[in-house]
């Protein structure tokens, strides 16, 4: 990387998320945080290097709240695929990959976030049989050699998706199922335990590239895996993501196992906390709403994949006027297809739109950029990225103002989630230093990776021939049977009605709005 942890950067407009204007403003850089921002003209140390960033408008780096490391080989795979029909797939997804995979995928993603101004990220990393020490360093050391920042969390479970939707593993003929991999599945016990080990051992500087934990759905994990999980991440401070109420199958299963939501079942187990992050959201009602925002959680939105896998469409302004954080993510390219923070944050206020006729109830552009920066910070556990204050990170996205959709510059802020798109990213600094410069990513040769992706998907396609026939086979009866589980509704999701204890007083019941 080039450029120097200090570093004074001047000439630029400086965009703080909310704000209608961008005033001209200098920031002085010393060892990777920002050290003061004042007018032009602000002093600096003698001799110490100047970044010029005339006609460049800076604001915090972008944070994907979440997303899959291991995924990012699938885009364009497949346009047919539910979210319960891609769990059932991910044999032939993810199969047959080596070490030297994981880190090319991985680092497909992360070359992709920083060309697109997103500088830190939460990777839910997903490995088979189980997870290993050796695969999340793999992901770990590919963030590391981009440049940006991330949590890697095992995506992990004691249970598998066939097995958690009660009568699917029957619904399947005989002969197919027979053919299904078989898995053992480990002891919660085994599986802590290898997760605190990884915890110990881990290499990296956990404000640049920390460790996570990752228990995937609650439906897939044991009562005794999902309580351990809570008390390894309080005991150890980590941050943990779950995939929360995706999908109104995940509800309505939960709700005929426990007699109760996911998220009072989680709560029952000691699951929340404030360094927990729960994806999606989608399906949440009143209560469980009440329940997170209580707790300190924070609620990860992807829009763009609930869109792609008809999961729902998630209600931010239910959520925020719930006292919950929020922050935004991508999902994983083979459900999204794309990296691009600026997409998902359009998106996220847009949606709002179609959820109410009442334009005070909609999503404001300024709350839409706070999720996509001190929301994703919240879930990362990491306070001080998301912001261009004194004492942050210097994770800097320089916009070229000269780019068409920048013209007229009017509201900064608005302009930012309706018209950015990430192609007037200029430069992207990360820690102080220069990770993207006049629209080139310096720490990795593109040209090398685009033929090194190619050869290993080549190969991997041939090597999983068999898995993607015995996929078409099972993807009629998984779809049929879960449709006919939880037929789908034709509008914005309509949470299930709460099943627990009353709401704080005040509070509103989102299930309660117009739809």
């Amino acid at each position: 990387m080039t450029a120097p942890r200090d570093c004074v950067i001047r000439g630029g407009r400086l965009l703080r998320p909310g704000a209608d204007s961008a005033p001209p403003a200098d920031i002085l850089v010393a060892e990777g945080r920002i050290a003061s921002i004042g007018p032009p003209g602000l002093a600096a140390p003698e001799g110490c290097p100047v970044i010029e960033a005339t006609g460049c408008l800076l604001h915090p780096g972008l944070v994907n709240g979440h997303t899959h490391g291991h995924g990012h080989y699938s885009r364009g795979l497949t346009d047919d695929l539910t979210l319960e029909t891609l769990l059932a797939g991910s044999f032939w997804f993810n199969g047959n990959r080596s070490h030297a995979d994981k880190y090319l995928s991985t680092l497909v993603g992360a070359a992709e976030m920083v060309l697109k101004g997103c500088t830190a990220c939460f990777d839910l990393f997903w490995e088979f049989p189980t997870v290993s020490q050796e695969g999340m360093v793999t992901a770990g050391r590919a963030y590391s050699d981009v440049g940006m920042r991330a949590v890697v969390a095992p995506m992990v479970a004691d249970g598998s998706f066939l097995g958690s939707v009660p009568g699917l593993l029957e619904a399947i003929p005989a002969d197919l199922r027979d053919e299904i991999i078989p898995w053992t599945a480990p002891t919660p016990e085994a599986l802590l335990a290898r997760l605190a080990a990884i915890d110990e051992a881990w290499p990296f500087e956990r404000d640049r590239i920390a460790f996570g934990l990752g228990p995937t759905v609650p439906l897939l994990c044991s009562d005794d895996f999902l309580a351990g999980a809570g008390r390894l991440a309080r005991d150890r401070g980590l941050p943990i993501q779950t995939h929360l109420s995706e999908t109104r199958i995940q509800e309505v299963t939960a709700r005929n196992r426990w007699g109760r939501s996911l998220t009072e079942h989680l709560a029952d187990l000691g699951v929340l906390g404030d360094t927990l992050s729960v994806a999606h959201a989608v399906w949440l009602n009143g209560h469980d709403i009440d329940l997170l925002a209580g707790a300190g959680a924070v609620a990860v939105l992807n829009p763009s994949s609930n869109l792609r896998l008809g999961s729902g469409l998630p209600r931010m302004r239910a959520l925020l006027d719930g006292g919950l954080t929020v922050g935004l993510g991508t999902d994983s390219a083979s459900c999204a297809d794309h990296q691009n923070m600026y997409e998902v944050t359009r998106l996220a206020g847009y949606l709002s739109h179609v959820q109410s006729p009442d334009p005070s109830r909609w999503v404001t552009s300024a709350e839409a950029a706070r999720a996509a920066t001190e929301g994703g910070a919240a879930a990362l556990n990491m306070p001080h990225i998301g912001r261009l204050e004194p004492g942050c990170a210097a994770d800097i996205v320089f916009l070229d103002l000269g780019w068409v959709h920048w013209l007229p510059l009017r509201n900064v802020t608005m302009q930012l989630v309706q018209a950015e798109d990430a192609t007037a990213v200029r430069h992207v600094m990360i820690d102080g230093r220069m990770v993207v410069r006049d629209r080139r990513l310096l720490t990795v040769d593109l040209a090398r990776l685009q033929r090194q992706v190619s050869d290993a998907v080549a190969r991997l396609d041939a090597m999983n021939t068999v898995n993607a026939a015995l996929f078409r086979r099972l993807q009629p009866v998984v779809g049929r049977f879960c449709s006919a589980l939880s037929p789908h509704p034709q509008a914005a999701a309509a949470p299930l009605p709460p099943t627990g204890g009353p709401a704080a007083p005040g509070s509103r019941r989102p299930n309660e709005e117009p739809t």
